[in-house]
């Protein structure tokens, strides 16, 4: 009886736990705050027409890459209870932020489903995770589950047992269709009480959640949502308010920040849109807008700072141009200004308390002026970001999902007086900060400001917010290095020392001896430098072949004795990622003078531990300083931060990358590259900057000095940052947007860099700029050509296409290069050649890289913009392009992908087989000139894709793609194609004479051409076919011989079905 008490007692605990673990899961989210979870984020299982855009988004709370193993999401239909779909997620993973997609191909989801997949309701999608037997037709059921959304489009629908077993406590959500007119989805999103919510939204696939709480966003106030003050024609005031609602009695008013007097007025009037939002400006904008400014305005409307944009209730009729403001009625406002301070009492009038909004003089027309506190803040200058411009369309605004505390100590010696200055101190902050990291930064990116007192002064938190990781790294940078020593700051007109006691490092691991893993709160002490081990000195590339003389130096910067225990080196292959040799420390002791080297045996001084000639790579790779007691370190194992004291990510070739290593040792940053040309003899890539870990920027690349004092001369520029040239505008005829745009990671200084311009014959600089600022938040940095940049006038002939010979611009690692002075590939960070004569190609600016062909004589605004080719090997190229500073570069498409398929007339193919690349290329190039002269719509090379050819007896056979950026252009690029078929005109390809012939029907996947010009003839085909046919005839004979002759064992038949049935048991 007790066997039997036992058992049931093991099948009760068996079915119980895994129910009430589930559950937790999904009743109780606080209490996974410890731990990472993959959650259901978003689901649009009812879109507009055919379900064409239906989805469901997952979500990892990490914001990194996770691996789905072992995860199960299963569709249930509510009548019946049962699984109507299940996908297993084995060997997935979330992308980089977390989220993975299943949906319709309209959202470019990682697991495609027919359109109409996802049925409406009431049914639900549930998350799983284990070894259960998840199959299509199982019951529903709790067990191994992880989240579920139960979920319908009819208030009368209802999903009892649905709810019961999987959201018990929780009816099934409504996706209301009344909600927005075009499409919405049920969005998760965190509440008032922090706890997990789902509520009705525009559709986010593989993004943000919005998450305004619909309470907001239906009950704010109309406020001052965007301004982009840019050209005349692209200019716009956003307003936000309650959704699908008609404004009335409000009226837009512009005034002139030092007059303060009214420049302009008009009546708001008109619906706002599904997501609350009403749109105002010129009538001949690209973006359509709501409400267009009055035919008559001067234009452009907005006015360069000192400006300010004010909203009252009232009608126009009411205000009088160049007087001043009315008191009363004010509904929002927002002053913002570039260098002069605007008027102080219209300040006080529009936004008590608060200073101007600064814009950035290099950002204006780039850069929008975007309300991040939705939605009921109103006449705070503080609120405001600069961000992308997204007419008609939520802000781009930081997020909480990237984000992290920060906390820094003010030595203060009137603590309790400060305790209520958090708002000035945060503002002061921010100022300091933006000045001297350039970064873009403001209030708007602070969350949640809180002082208290403490011993030391007072202590200042609040939560720092990105847009995206790599921002957040950048900024987390930013504020490491601004804190790096004591800085003094001024609080209302009193100088105060700031410095980073309070700061706690977040990737701070099991720390060496020395150093503190917290400073204490109650010590009366000023914080001191700790010494610290680091990584001083790398030379990992020698001249000539022998590698024999490549080392790593370590320095202890207490410049005395140090025991090596617990300390270990690690150097990373950047190709996998992994480790390929790991040294232990432990045992070995630095030189009286704080100095150990590591290197070949011919190295002199000679190394403390001696490795074979050419141990250390060139790169891309790393050299990782950790410390543990407990970790063992080994050959092989990945990258990994734990113990992570130190790091150096390098390169000796400027095009290798090692993202990997980048992220996860040096977040944020760029790779380090040992420049060979800086002298005839060897180099290193020295610590001269700082002495921060973990910061790339401490070093340079200067003579290499094993177990001695660094050689870091004062003419010595700093390592180039990883810059590129991501578009250049030739925009010919009047039009003022001539622009280079620079591509960076978020964050970078453009310090010690120059944009130089090569043009003619010899090849010689024509103007020469030094870069100033850093990389903004987009990762783009968009240079005006257009006025005087540091003394020097550039006009359009500095960068136009030559007649005679290339053009070029390129961006070189030194402040400035005089006049006259000849291409060279010394210091040369990126470059791009262009020329308006394709046969001038291959010059004297040959060495900088390939030559791109542009039109000589066009008014149209055009682009060299750097684009991905189709080709997953090929580097990326320019393509010619409309100008996009700032933005995405507008580059041709697959979406858009006009199918060739050629047959041409040629007298013999012996020149097409044995010079079939050269003969390809002439090809290229005579289709796109023929494109070009046809519809004038900027068609380059870059433009066709996969294209190849097949050349028997006197006829070419051609097939490929020729990709666009839009519809028109696909449209155009259609029409050319038809046209050319049908010409009855010959054509010159390398001297070789052709016509099309329409007797010719390439089939749609034309075959890969062997470059011996080998190829099955038909007969050889049909051969082929008949031979395979009959020895599947023959196969199938012999195996009806043999069942005749051997009949079947029903016995073993029957056994086999027993043995399933338990199996399934």
């Amino acid at each position: 009886m007790g066997d039997v008490w036992l058992v049931g007692l093991m099948v009760l605990v068996y079915v119980w736990f895994p129910k009430a673990a589930a559950q937790n899961l999904i009743k109780n989210p606080r209490d996974q705050k410890t731990e990472h979870a993959l959650l259901i984020n978003e689901v649009n299982a009812d879109s507009p027409g055919e379900d064409t855009s239906e989805f469901v988004e997952l979500y990892h709370t990490s914001g990194q890459t996770a691996r789905l193993d072992g995860y199960y999401l299963v569709f249930y239909n509510g009548n019946g209870n049962q699984a109507y779909k299940v996908l297993n997620l084995q060997g997935q993973v979330t992308n980089s932020q977390g989220f993975f997609l299943v949906g319709s191909s309209s959202v470019s989801p990682a697991i495609v489903i027919p359109k109409n997949t996802v049925q409406n309701g009431p049914d639900a999608i549930a998350l799983y995770y284990g070894k259960g037997n998840y199959k299509e037709g199982m019951s529903v059921t709790s067990y191994g589950l992880v989240d579920a959304l139960v979920h319908k489009t009819k208030k009368t629908d209802r999903a009892d047992t649905l709810v019961r077993v999987l959201t018990p406590g929780r009816d099934a959500f409504l996706e209301d269709s009344t909600f927005r007119i075009m499409d919405e989805s049920i969005e998760r999103c965190r509440g008032a009480d922090s706890q997990w919510i789902f509520q009705v939204a525009m559709p986010t696939p593989g993004t943000d959640n919005h998450c305004i709480l619909t309470s907001q966003l239906n009950a704010s106030a109309v406020l001052i949502s965007e301004v982009f003050a840019a050209s005349s024609s692209e200019e716009f005031i956003e307003l936000q308010g309650p959704h699908s609602t008609e404004l009335r009695d409000i009226v837009l008013v512009l005034i002139d920040g030092q007059t303060k007097s009214i420049y302009f007025t008009m009546d708001v009037y008109g619906k706002t849109s599904l997501d609350g939002l009403l749109l105002i400006g010129p009538a001949q904008s690209k973006t359509p807008v709501d409400l267009s400014f009055p035919e008559n305005t001067t234009r452009p409307v907005l006015r360069g700072g000192p400006n300010a944009i004010a909203l009252y209730r009232g009608s126009s009729s009411s205000l009088v141009l160049g007087k001043v403001l009315p008191v009363t009625g004010l509904l929002d406002a927002f002053v913002y200004t570039s260098n002069e301070e605007p008027n102080a009492e219209l300040l006080e009038t529009l936004t008590p308390g608060r200073p101007a909004y600064k814009e950035q003089r290099h950002q204006l027309g780039n850069m929008s002026m975007s309300q991040c506190n939705c939605c009921s803040v109103t006449r705070d200058s503080w609120s405001y970001i600069p961000s992308r411009p997204t007419p008609g369309k939520f802000n781009d605004c930081p997020s909480k999902r990237f984000s992290q505390t920060l906390s820094f100590c003010l030595h203060v010696a009137d603590c309790q007086d400060w305790l209520l200055k958090s708002e000035e101190i945060l503002m002061t902050l921010v100022q300091a900060l933006d000045e001297s990291c350039s970064c873009g930064v403001s209030a708007a990116y602070f969350k949640e400001p809180k002082a208290a007192c403490q011993d030391l002064g007072l202590v200042f938190t609040t939560l720092l917010t990105a847009k995206s990781e790599d921002q957040l790294n950048s900024l987390l940078l930013a504020f490491k290095t601004f804190l790096e020593t004591p800085r003094v700051l001024s609080f209302d007109r009193r100088n105060i020392t700031a410095e980073s006691s309070c700061f706690k490092d977040i990737n701070v691991p099991d720390l060496p001896p020395g150093v503190p893993s917290e400073i204490p709160k109650e010590t009366q002490e000023t914080s001191v430098q700790v010494a610290q081990l680091l990584i001083n000195e790398v030379n990992p590339d020698n001249p000539g072949g022998r590698e024999d003389t490549e080392y790593i130096e370590l320095f202890y910067t207490g410049r005395t004795r140090f025991d090596l225990q617990g300390y270990w080196l690690v150097l990373y292959n950047g190709k996998n990622n992994r480790a390929y040799r790991v040294l232990d420390l432990s045992g070995h002791h630095t030189d009286e003078l704080g100095y150990f080297l590591v290197g070949s045996s011919a190295v002199s001084p000679a190394p403390m531990i001696r490795l074979p000639p050419n141990t250390i790579q060139n790169g891309a790779d790393a050299v990782v300083l950790y410390y543990s007691n407990t970790n063992r370190y080994a050959v092989n194992m990945a990258v990994t931060t734990e113990g992570l004291v130190d790091a150096v990510v390098y390169t000796s070739r400027r095009l290798e990358e090692a993202e990997q290593l980048v992220k996860m040792l040096v977040p944020g940053q760029s790779i380090l590259y040992e420049n060979d040309s800086h002298s005839t003899e060897d180099e290193s890539l020295s610590r001269c900057h700082s002495l921060t870990a973990k910061l790339q920027s401490s070093f340079q690349v200067a003579m290499v000095t094993p177990l001695g004092e660094n050689f870091c001369s004062s003419s010595s520029a700093r390592v180039p940052p990883a810059i590129l040239i991501s578009e250049l505008c030739l925009a010919g005829g009047t039009n003022p947007d001539r622009f280079v745009e620079l591509e960076g990671k978020p964050g970078t200084s453009l310090g010690g860099l120059s944009l130089v311009f090569f043009s003619g014959k010899e090849a010689k600089a024509q103007a020469s700029v030094p870069l100033r600022g850093t990389i903004g938040a987009t990762g783009l940095f968009v240079f005006a050509l257009d006025g005087g940049h540091d003394g020097i006038n550039l006009t359009f002939k500095d960068i136009s296409a030559a007649i005679e010979g290339s053009s070029a611009i390129a961006v070189y690692s030194t402040s400035l290069i005089p006049g006259d002075t000849k291409a060279t590939s010394e210091n040369l960070v990126d470059a791009l050649v262009y020329t308006c004569e394709p046969s001038t190609a291959g010059g004297h600016l040959d060495f900088l890289g390939p030559s791109y062909a542009v039109p000589c004589k066009d008014d149209r605004p055009l682009s060299l913009s750097r684009c991905a080719s189709g080709s997953a090997s090929a580097e990326l190229q320019f393509a010619i392009s409309d100008p996009t500073p700032g933005l995405q570069n507008s580059c041709p498409r697959d979406t858009f992908a006009v199918d060739l398929h050629l047959c041409l007339l040629t007298p013999n193919c012996s020149m097409w087989t044995q010079h079939h690349k050269r003969m390809l290329e002439s090809l290229g190039r005579v289709l796109v000139s023929s494109l070009e002269e046809k519809c004038s719509c900027g068609i380059s090379e870059l433009y066709l894709q996969e294209l190849n050819l097949t050349c028997v007896g006197s006829l070419v056979k051609v097939w490929g793609q020729v990709w666009a950026r839009q519809p028109e252009q696909q449209r155009s690029i259609e029409t050319w194609f038809q046209g050319f078929l049908a010409s009855p005109h010959p054509f010159s390809v390398d001297g070789r004479v052709l016509k099309t012939s329409p007797q010719c029907v390439t089939p749609k996947n034309a075959p890969s051409v062997l470059h011996s010009g080998a190829s099955f003839q038909g007969w050889e085909i049909a051969l082929f076919v008949v031979g395979s046919l009959l020895l599947i005839s023959l196969l199938v004979s012999l195996a009806f011989y043999f069942t005749k002759r051997h009949p079947r064992n029903y016995t073993n038949i029957e056994m086999n079905d027993r043995g399933e049935m338990a199996a399934d048991f």
